[in-house]
């Protein structure tokens, strides 16, 4: 048998061929598309002469450019791929067609073609004629599924695949070593089949019909997709027909019922069968015929596989077709009752899981209706409903799947944005921003749908869709505020924000991601269950855990900070042992609102980072972790910036106006470090009294725990558990909330009570109280089970023991006076005073004098060592007190009180070559109170 007789058996003659070529050695693929069969064999033996594998796609196509399901035009085979060896399904060929053979007995199938592959067996059933995809897809399929549900392993992938390709006989496969020939098993060619019979041979049951032949095919999926939303209606050929845009043939059945021969007759049936009023058409156009009954006609509808083609109804009445104004522009008279299959409201109650969305009990989803002229699919996807210039409607696809504009968003950085909503089958339903300046950019906007997976080519046509959506919720509803903060929307705590949720007393909606915000919502993200969490946090619960118990609480208490005056109040932990568990601590306590390593800023992070994370977590507390290797004077600013509660002011890159800045902040804010804070910062300023005043200091001691394995479980529970124990936290603060307000406002009075506070302390009191206020609401609500009355006196003991601190804290005049000269010692003039020399001077005339020590920068001070006295110059002194934060008139007064200074003019540089004029000093005697603070080593 030839190539040639093989391939013309197996290929349609209409249509393009092609060639498909791969070769090992160099990994090169060649695919070429040919007009006749004798030059689909020329390229076949010069690809195999090269070394190449050579293939055959078993469809022709429309286009000699794509070997791709939606340009196939033909079919004219059948098809199995068998695979054989000792990995493969069956061990040798003789085995395989050994249990081919058993399969054809069972169901009466004709005997095949068998070729052998090299290794396996391909098999074929010519058909008597070509076939449409249409009409050969739902047969493969089952085909397909009978070879599954039989225990025939062909490969699955083949089958039902129009656009696949076999091995060309006579031709080598080189996947062997050496290459094995591709030819026949025999040489006698089997008889073509019909379609029809071969069809009904492989049984009744379903199979999926596709309702649509003008549409492109693409994946599975896509084409389901589509199908799903077809119908096709009988009336609606009909009406067409008698307009004149119909179909001839169906005019003759229905007027000529009684001469119609039996062919043309089923050839209408298995139109009327695909349509939704199929019952009543077929009966209609069949009444008076001279075989009608109406159980015949069931029967025979019943055997018809799909909807004929133009060609078959050609074949059964010649030259009525060719006058057809649809004459080679469609494939079946079907396609003129085709229609979408438009949404009911039921339809548009759709349950899928969420992706990144709160979840809701059921991940239930109202979809919106879709502004005119588009609509959605009974089973999904965008569509557009025109009418043309003849006055006929025109319904296409825009997109397969459902999206759609859910809301209008105002974001002060990009502007007007738009929130979409996009489901997918597989992944889910998500949602997404995108800014409006995106939506008119074509570029812009097909780079935003390709990053959230929308994947299409209508990029114009979505384009169009989109600012439809846009022109009509404009028109019809009010765009909200993007929220470019987490914790509470508003003064009157109506809502709670954390990462994409919205919180609300009754209810959780979806937060769409501001510019600020969009790369913290992961961070939020909840890990395994409340119950868990509720097992950590009782790790805690056991005697001398009063400090974690605390700052647990802290992570409660900073959504309170909203009902202070205090923007924000600082703990500091701090210990020269490792170990003692001020991370963990810290980590168990963010753990409330979200992913520990997240939300947990490091010493590593700039100090901008801090503050910008301090105004997007708003009410949410702020926990940095190992502050010790940070300066003195970044600690200061730190102390001040937080508890002022708003970022520094700063210019927008590229324009010459001012960086927005967010609300002022209201939270709690916890560090860790192995050093004091408050001696960080007193390496670089002398008094910091101010700054410790703002940050309440722990030293922690070192815990004993019962083993490393019940801490190594601890931690690792924290990680798997987090971002749940928030939600009802604020819940309850929004369903109780004059009560929580009396509550904190109870909680601070007995703090100051208990611990003597006073308007100074403020920062600590509005720190403590909020934090076991916290505590309390989070017992009610049941995530926390400590005995709040040791919290509260363990807090108590630690104010106390911070005042002590402070009042031990404060510098005298003195001590400021010593700090000063010596840090500025090589810019003071030392030199003795010239009183006596000038009465020695006969000529009245003061002597030169040899300085002990010449200033080597800028002059601050002269110092007559022999008097014991300073001149100090205002300016340097003031911008010196400025640095260490000291009020500098209260400084001067103290001088003039306990030192007897005073404000005089002189010149600096009396007794030297120099002679400038006078300046304004002031004079310190420092011989004054030199008895009362002189002492001896024994007092020391």
């Amino acid at each position: 048998m030839e190539a040639r007789i093989f391939l013309e058996r197996a290929l349609g003659s209409d249509g393009y061929y092609c060639v498909f070529a791969f070769r090992t050695a160099d990994d090169r693929r060649i695919q070429k598309f040919y007009d006749s069969v004798d030059a689909v064999i020329e390229a076949a033996q010069d690809l195999d002469g090269e070394g190449f594998d050579a293939y055959f796609a078993l469809a022709t196509f429309e286009e000699p450019n794509s070997r791709k399901v939606d340009n196939v035009k033909q079919l004219k085979a059948m098809f199995l791929d068998l695979d054989c060896g000792p990995s493969k399904d069956y061990i040798s060929q003789e085995e395989a067609i050994k249990a081919l053979r058993g399969f054809c007995r069972q169901f009466s199938l004709p005997k095949p073609l068998l070729v052998n592959s090299g290794r396996g067996v391909h098999v074929y059933w010519f058909l008597k004629e070509s076939v449409s995809l249409v009409e050969w897809l739902p047969v493969a399929e089952r085909l397909k599924k009978l070879c599954t549900d039989n225990n025939l392993l062909a490969d699955p992938a083949v089958t039902a695949d129009a656009a696949r390709v076999l091995r060309i006989p006579f031709t080598h496969n080189y996947k062997t070593n050496p290459p094995s020939p591709v030819n026949f098993f025999g040489m006698s060619m089997p008889d073509r089949v019909d379609f029809d019979q071969f069809a009904e041979l492989l049984g009744d049951d379903p199979i999926p019909v596709p309702k649509m032949l003008a549409e492109p095919m693409g994946s599975n999926a896509v084409m389901d997709a589509l199908i799903g939303n077809k119908e096709n209606e009988f009336k609606t050929i009909l009406i067409k027909t008698q307009a004149g845009k119909g179909c001839d043939q169906l005019k003759h059945l229905i007027t000529n019922q009684a001469e119609t021969s039996e062919p043309l007759w089923r050839a209408g049936l298995s139109i009327a069968k695909f349509c939704i009023d199929g019952d009543k058409a077929a009966h209609a156009i069949s009444k008076h015929h001279p075989e009608y009954t109406p159980q015949a006609t069931a029967k025979k509808m019943d055997l018809i596989k799909g909807p004929y083609t133009c060609a078959k109804f050609d074949e059964f009445n010649p030259d009525v077709c060719v006058n057809c104004p649809n004459w080679g522009k469609i494939k079946s008279p079907i396609v003129l009752g085709q229609k979408v299959k438009e949404a009911t409201e039921e339809d548009n109650i759709v349950e899928a899981p969420a992706v990144a969305l709160p979840s809701a009990p059921v991940n239930q989803f109202l979809i919106p209706t879709y502004p005119r002229p588009y609509f959605r699919g009974a089973n999904g996807g965008v569509y557009v409903r025109t009418t043309n210039a003849d006055g006929d409607i025109d319904e296409k696809s825009i997109y397969h799947n459902d999206l759609y504009v859910v809301r209008r968003l105002r974001d002060i950085e990009i502007g007007e944005a738009i929130v979409m909503r996009l489901h997918l089958p597989r992944d889910g339903v998500r949602e997404f921003t995108i800014p409006l300046t995106a939506v008119t950019s074509r570029e812009e906007f097909r780079k935003n749908m390709s990053m959230q997976g929308v994947a299409v080519t209508k990029i114009d046509e979505l384009m169009q869709y989109t600012t439809t959506w846009v022109n009509e919720l404009q028109a019809n509803s009010v765009a909200d505020e993007a929220h470019r903060q987490f914790g509470w929307s508003d003064e009157d705590c109506s809502s709670f924000v954390l990462g994409n949720q919205e919180i609300f007393s009754d209810r959780v909606e979806f937060n769409p991601p501001s510019t600020q915000t969009a790369g913290l919502f992961p961070a939020f993200e909840p890990r395994g269950s409340l119950e868990g969490w509720q097992q950590t946090a009782e790790f805690y619960n056991r005697e001398g855990f009063e400090l974690h118990q605390f700052v647990i609480g802290t992570a409660f208490g900073s959504a309170l900070m909203q009902f202070s005056p205090i923007h924000c109040a600082g703990l500091h932990l701090y210990s020269k042992e490792s170990g003692v568990g001020k991370t963990t601590a810290m980590a168990a306590a963010v753990s409330v609102w979200g992913k520990p390593d997240d939300l947990i800023i490091h010493e590593r992070d700039t100090y901008n980072t801090k503050m910008n994370r301090g105004e997007i977590y708003h009410n949410l507390p702020l926990y940095m972790d190992e502050l010790t290797n940070t300066h003195g004077k970044e600690l200061s600013n730190l102390a001040y910036q937080l508890t002022g509660g708003r970022q520094r002011g700063r210019m927008s890159s590229g324009s010459n106006t001012e960086r927005h800045r967010g609300e002022s902040w209201r939270l709690l804010a916890v560090t860790t470090g192995n050093t004091s804070i408050w001696e960080r910062i007193s390496i670089t300023k002398s008094m910091p009294k101010a700054e410790a005043q703002r940050i309440l200091e722990c030293r922690v001691k070192a815990m004993q725990f019962e083993t490393k394995e019940e801490t190594d479980k601890f931690s690792a529970a924290i990680q798997s558990n987090y971002g749940h124990a928030g939600i009802p936290f604020v819940q309850y603060i929004m369903k109780n909330i004059s009560g929580v307000k009396n509550l904190c406002a109870e909680v601070q009075s007995r703090v100051d009570q208990q611990a003597n506070l006073t308007a100074e302390n403020r920062f600590w009191s509005a720190g403590v109280s909020m934090t076991l206020a916290g505590l309390i609401i989070a017992k009610k609500v049941g995530l926390v089970n400590y005995d709040i009355n040791k919290v509260f006196q363990w807090a108590v003991d630690l104010l106390e023991e911070n005042k002590r601190n402070v009042n031990d804290m404060g510098a005298s005049i003195e001590e400021t006076l010593n700090d000063y000269i010596h840090e500025h010692w090589g810019n003071v003039l030392w030199i003795k005073s010239t009183d006596d020399l000038r009465k020695q001077n006969e000529n009245g005339l003061d002597s030169l004098i040899v300085p002990e020590v010449l200033p080597r920068g800028k002059l601050v001070a002269r110092y007559e060592t022999d008097l014991k006295k300073a001149y100090l110059i205002p300016k340097p002194l003031k911008a010196w007190c400025g640095e260490q934060q000291i009020n500098y008139s209260a400084f001067v007064s103290d001088l003039k009180s306990k030192l007897g200074a005073r404000k005089t003019k002189m010149r600096l540089s009396k007794g030297t070559h120099m002679n400038l004029p006078p300046t304004d000093v002031i004079v310190v005697d420092c011989n004054i109170g030199l008895d009362n603070e002189t002492g001896s080593i024994e007092d020391l």
